[in-house]
């Protein structure tokens, strides 16, 4: 029986093991549901806190239900630990850790080169490896294939392989596991589309790797949709995220120009709406947050560059993005400055932290940028978030949120609605507030004291 044979045949048993590496926003969603559908899991995470917490059935993310992971954790169906030499029990192996940019706007690779480096040297023969973290076409065949195929000639349970056997090259040893790409797509918050139900992209670098990723996923998620090739779902990952930057991108542009031609582009975005064919509605905002759509076009630009290729409308697109923190900002000293105020001195309070309503996730939120450029031209900076409290800032520290009275809504000089949290009274912060910036469209009817996108 070959090494493909054994795991199908351990699948379709029930007996398999499956270790998901990284345990945040991705990897804990996914591993609740594997241990769900009655399969053994181990989570491995290098945050001991996290683990801990995972051990003693506490959860730290919105999208699981505490009484859920709490019985799955009961059930020794799924455990944490942050022992990576424990890879060698697992039998397949899902890599969900982050995938930031550098200070250059480059990929930050060194997680998955982390995770690559420790699956080469402690899995088992015959493992499937699975990448979901986001990134750009080519990674699974030449960046993860190469870094397995080295530290695997360290690794005691593939003791036919020297350190110094010529033949022991990465294409070499691809036979000796199953190696493959599916894009996470994860909606935080998102009230109908979970793990579960979201249709899963596999493409693997083999068959028999196809085959195999397709039963073992199929056991957590309803609909598996398998391409050719890993970099054809590293692509579908790319299209999903860069098709709404640009349309976001497009309507924030938009929103900018209506604005200064006294034209109220929800209206606008309301009539365009009635076409029934031909539309889809996008709405404007202080920028784009989360962890994808704004890190996704540098990804493509990245790998773009080594074909010798110009993606001009996505350059621009992204860019885009990038500069409306510094518009909203201007935003709100133009308000400030119609009661005859300056940003310098000013209280300035932030509702809403989060890069989108319901969530307490802040990672790459437009607010956070904006509260930043106020506070470096001397605005007291003031935030409320009913799902975070606290954030961290690279100017300021740590902040805490406030309580939302209409006392603190009394005391600041502007008050901008950066995030449409359904916590927030509107009618409350319109009464208490002296003077509002609306990024969200928040408030339908603004009056004399209201500044809208």
């Amino acid at each position: 029986m070959t090494t493909a044979q054994q795991l199908l045949k351990k699948i379709e048993d029930n007996t398999e093991v499956v270790g998901i590496i990284g345990l945040g926003y991705v990897g804990l969603p996914l591993a609740v549901s594997f241990a769900e559908a009655g399969v053994k899991t181990l989570g491995f995470d290098k945050n001991p806190a996290k683990v801990e917490k995972i051990n003693h059935g506490d959860n730290y993310i919105q999208d699981i239900r505490d009484a859920v992971l709490r019985e799955v954790v009961d059930k020794v169906a799924f455990s944490a630990t942050t022992d990576f030499s424990r890879m060698a029990e697992c039998d397949a192996l899902i890599i969900a850790v982050p995938t930031p940019l550098d200070r250059f706007k480059k990929p930050d690779m060194r997680y998955i080169e982390s995770a690559c480096t420790d699956i080469g040297r402690y899995m088992k023969p015959g493992t499937f490896i699975c990448l979901e973290s986001t990134t750009y076409p080519t990674t699974t065949e030449d960046f993860m294939l190469p870094i397995i195929g080295e530290n695997i000639k360290t690794n005691p349970h593939f003791n036919d392989i020297s350190a110094s056997d010529s033949k022991a090259t990465p294409k070499n040893i691809a036979p000796r596991f199953f190696l493959a790409y599916s894009p996470e797509r994860v909606d935080p918050g998102n009230p109908s589309f979970h793990t579960r139900n979201t249709p899963k992209v596999l493409g693997a670098m083999t068959p028999e790797g196809l085959e195999i990723g397709t039963k073992l996923y199929a056991k957590a998620i309803d609909t598996i949709h398998p391409v050719s090739s890993p970099r054809v779902a590293e692509m579908v990952k790319i299209l999903e995220n860069t098709y709404r930057l640009i349309n976001i991108s497009l309507i924030n542009e938009l929103a900018l120009l209506a604005g200064k031609m006294d034209i109220n582009i929800w209206e606008v975005i309301e009539a365009a709406k009635t076409k029934p064919f031909g539309f889809q509605a996008f709405y404007p905002g202080p920028g784009i947050g989360g962890h994808c759509i704004p890190l996704d076009p540098f990804y493509l630009e990245h790998i773009a560059k080594k074909y010798n290729f110009d993606l001009s409308m996505i350059h621009t697109a992204g860019h885009i993005n990038m500069r409306m923190p510094h518009y909203m900002y201007i935003k709100i000293a133009t308000a400030l400055n119609r009661h005859k105020k300056a940003v310098n001195g000013s209280t300035v309070l932030f509702l809403g932290v989060a890069y989108k309503p319901n969530i307490n996730d802040e990672r790459e939120s437009p607010a956070l940028e904006i509260m930043e450029i106020v506070a470096h031209k001397g605005g007291k900076v003031q935030y409320h978030d009913p799902h975070i409290p606290t954030v961290q800032t690279h100017g300021q520290g740590a902040l805490t949120s406030i309580p939302l009275t209409a006392e603190t809504l009394g005391q600041a000089d502007v008050v901008v609605l950066t995030t449409n949290h359904s916590a927030f009274e509107v009618e409350f912060i319109q009464k208490h507030a002296k003077m509002i910036v609306d990024m969200r469209n928040m408030i339908k009817e603004a009056g004399d004291k209201v500044y809208k996108l």
